[in-house]
């Protein structure tokens, strides 16, 4: 399995943000505080939300383009934070590590200069998700070869015009849809608009960004 490119590395960092402001300091609306500019100062984010951006949409309140040294040798790195009543999220195109690395970055320095309590003590959970783009050389159809029968049957009977393949295109793992909380499910896919030659696959998960190569790892052992 060779990664091609990570689409996103998300940390969701779960709690309650009002205890972030216990002394009620002056934030509404929130992209007009001071944090809002020092924030867009210190990372340098491109696109900064609307006045009139609500913690309570859906959406949330976002800072796009922003930019993180996550190692000191390296570019900085693209970033982006999006705000909500309860929690926040980091996207990178880098790591999950690095989307976490961000985030703490981010509460030390608001805790340290506007004296806001430590964020241990109030992101109480995390979540993660990530995209990625790989290329598997190994054919699927060795998991279940009589799958090749669907394959084989599509080619002959598919009226097109001219002669068309098909090939098995991916797999997927979906979480129970009853459960409390709902991961998004693991999928690989043959990424459309793409010759089969290429051998090109997306696949996303709600993991870490490690976490989701390792997997990746398991799956191409399994088509040996």
């Amino acid at each position: 399995m060779e990664l091609r490119s990570v689409d996103i590395a998300r940390s969701l960092w779960f709690g309650h943000m009002v205890d972030f402001n216990p002394r009620g300091m002056a934030l509404s609306p929130i992209t007009l505080s001071p944090i809002a500019f020092y924030l867009a100062n210190i990372y340098k984010f491109k696109k900064l939300p609307p006045p009139n951006a609500d913690l309570g949409n859906a959406d949330g309140v976002k800072f796009e383009d922003g930019e993180f040294v996550f190692k000191g040798d390296e570019p900085p790195v693209s970033v982006t934070l999006t705000l909500y009543q309860e929690g926040l999220t980091a996207d990178t195109r880098f790591s999950t590590e690095c989307s976490d690395a961000f985030l703490i970055d981010l509460f030390t320095r608001i805790t340290k200069d506007f004296k806001i309590p430590p964020y241990e003590g109030i992101i109480h959970k995390k979540r993660y998700f990530s995209q990625l783009y790989i290329s598997i050389i190994k054919s699927f159809s060795v998991i279940n070869p009589k799958l090749q029968e669907i394959a084989t049957f599509l080619s002959k009977n598919t009226e097109a015009g001219e002669e068309i393949i098909f090939e098995f295109g991916g797999v997927s793992f979906w979480p129970e849809q009853t459960a409390k909380w709902i991961p998004s499910a693991f999928t690989i896919e043959r990424v459309v608009n793409v010759p089969f030659s290429e051998n090109r696959y997306f696949s996303r998960a709600a993991l870490q960004t490690e976490k989701h190569i390792e997997l990746l790892n398991k799956l191409e052992n399994i088509l040996s």
